[in-house]
């Protein structure tokens, strides 16, 4: 069992380790606001591009109605309390630098870089990208002093020690990480960098797995859009009144 849910990233305090993934029920105001009531760790807004896109990007993750459309309710959800995650998408380091600096002003507590999409030129064709990786991390860590959170796509093996040698250098707080790759990442970032589990988590047991495996919050996507924001108080629920599954012998 599970008492404190509570955890730090980029030295944030976030009232619990589970929250939304940045494409699930966070893509309307009403839903945002579903959310800011439920038990979730964090508001994470969807990923969004500087002016709204939706046809031209139909059906891989980030259509949206662009930025000034969630600028317009970031007041009401920062009156909740709850910290709030900005997620971005660019698709030319220019216009990641002005949706960060635009989220930043507006002093969210987490700014994060969406580098993982197959659209965006950091992964198109779902091929990382780590020279255009570090063009739009350089640019942004230039000119944005507010914590940011990095979230790419499964790399392979052989990419992940260049991969966190950018992160390092451009002084990234947290990283966004398939849960299947957080066994890979851990022994090359050890403590350096906070990582956010993404995929495939659906219960406490999940959350429980992968918080051992080096997490320090899950984001919850499939599930979130299956049950609605109630999700977050079940796992919760799951954490604190389930006992750890016993480990076995190889």
């Amino acid at each position: 069992m599970m008492t404190g849910l509570s955890t730090t990233l980029a030295a944030i305090a976030f009232p619990s380790c589970v929250m939304n993934a940045s494409g699930a029920w966070s893509g309307t105001h009403q839903e945002l606001r579903e959310l800011a009531a439920s038990a979730t760790g964090a508001v994470v807004i969807k990923t969004t591009t500087t002016q709204a896109r939706v046809e031209e990007v139909k059906g891989c993750g980030i259509e949206n109605p662009g930025q000034p459309y969630y600028l317009a309710v970031l007041a009401e959800l920062q009156a909740t309390g709850k910290p709030i995650v900005g997620s971005v998408a660019g698709f030319t380091t220019a216009e990641y630098v002005g949706l960060a600096q635009a989220y930043a002003q507006a002093a969210v507590q987490l700014v994060e870089l969406n580098l993982s999409d197959p659209m965006l030129p950091c992964n198109r064709h779902g091929a990382c990208d780590l020279t255009a990786v570090n063009e739009v991390l350089t640019a942004v860590r230039a000119t944005v002093r507010t914590p940011l959170a990095v979230k790419l796509p499964i790399l392979s093996e052989g990419a992940i020690s260049d991969a966190v040698d950018c992160l390092r250098r451009h002084r990234i707080e947290v990283l966004v990480c398939n849960t299947p790759q957080l066994s890979t990442f851990m022994p090359v970032i050890g403590a350096e960098l906070d990582l956010i589990a993404v995929g495939g988590v659906s219960s406490g047991k999940d959350t429980r797995e992968a918080l051992g495996r080096g997490a320090k919050a899950v984001q919850i996507g499939s599930a979130l859009m299956k049950e609605g924001p109630g999700v977050f108080a079940r796992i919760e629920q799951e954490l604190r009144t389930e006992p750890p599954t016993p480990a076995t012998d190889a």
